[in-house]
């Protein structure tokens, strides 16, 4: 029986310390866990891991099959495909029966798909997704607080994990400062979809925009402050941590493309009529909200607001 009011793995191990991996690392160190932390990555990876404290123990991927036996919690921190492989892999392995195994892929059904199908019952499979991160990337972009107040997404592979996925949420929530949530696989998929997939097409797009423009008039690219700069931070991540990310969602990031096109063309209509202010004021009011609530959703009185006042057009 898990008491999920105290667990507290003695070994964690985080397979590839990069960015978000290093950052848990980091936050179990500065929180105060007192376990073990190995670290399963790149040579240069586990050497700047090592020197800046992130893990105690460090190990090249090749070794996982040795470091599952002495693991408690293995979370595995790679981009999606390859998440998939390593959960291929360790369904070839002699696993210990307990084992706790979580991962932090942007995206849930393909990964909660491999679980299912190639992991024993033996070991507990609880997919993961921290709703934070950075343009930057390498375990010297590791960041103790980054997942301080963020929400964390769990989605359990089997119906029966609800003890272990309270408990892991427990341990997270205490040692990461997170905000723990549980969501059906594709449900998240369509959710992040929408406030994390498609922003990042769009900012990409906007830098093309914007350079197309540079083209045709030298020298406006000068002219970018921190408004573009801030809307288009996430444009400067490396397409190769995306890559995954719009190849398994792209089933869900598809039509919200062609939601956002309907509304910049009725916003264009509105443009040339000067009748913005009712699209701005909408937008305003929810973006605040969001941003100052942190439970999520939009309260009754905002929603009929925003309703009343596009359908009436008052």
């Amino acid at each position: 029986m898990i008491d999920t009011a105290q667990y507290n793995p003695k070994t964690v191990a985080i397979y590839s310390v990069g960015l978000l991996g290093g950052s848990i690392g980091a936050g179990l160190k500065k929180s105060g866990y007192d376990g073990k932390i190995i670290g399963l990555s790149s040579e240069n990876g586990l050497k700047t891991a090592t020197e800046l404290g992130l893990i105690d123990d460090g190990y090249p991927y090749s070794e996982l099959s040795k470091i599952v036996q002495q693991t408690d919690l293995l979370i595995l921190c790679s981009p999606i495909l390859t998440i998939v492989k390593t959960i291929e892999a360790l369904g070839a392995m002699d696993l210990p029966p307990g084992l706790v195994i979580t991962d932090i892929g942007s995206t849930k059904k393909v990964i909660i798909d491999a679980a299912q199908k190639h992991l024993p019952p033996r070991v507990r499979f609880i997919g993961g997704h921290p709703m934070a991160g950075s343009e930057k990337s390498g375990p010297a972009a590791s960041d103790p607080r980054l997942f301080q107040n963020a929400v964390y997404a769990l989605t359990p592979a089997r119906d029966g994990d609800a003890q272990i996925t309270d408990a892991l949420a427990g341990f997270l929530q205490k040692f990461l400062g997170c905000r723990t949530i549980l969501l059906d696989p594709a449900k998240h998929d369509t959710v992040v979809a929408a406030v994390s997939h498609l922003p990042h097409i769009l900012a990409s797009a906007l830098v093309l925009c914007a350079y197309e423009q540079e083209k045709n008039i030298a020298g406006t690219l000068a002219f970018a402050a921190s408004g573009f700069r801030d809307t288009t931070r996430i444009a400067s991540a490396r397409y190769d941590i995306w890559h995954d990310i719009f190849s398994t969602n792209k089933d869900a990031i598809i039509p919200l493309i062609d939601s956002y096109i309907r509304i910049l063309n009725d916003m264009k209509k509105s443009l040339a009529d000067d009748a913005l202010k009712d699209d701005f004021e909408n937008a305003r009011q929810i973006r605040n909200f969001i941003f100052s609530n942190k439970n999520g959703g939009l309260p009754t009185a905002l929603d009929n607001t925003v309703i009343q006042t596009k359908e009436t057009g008052k």
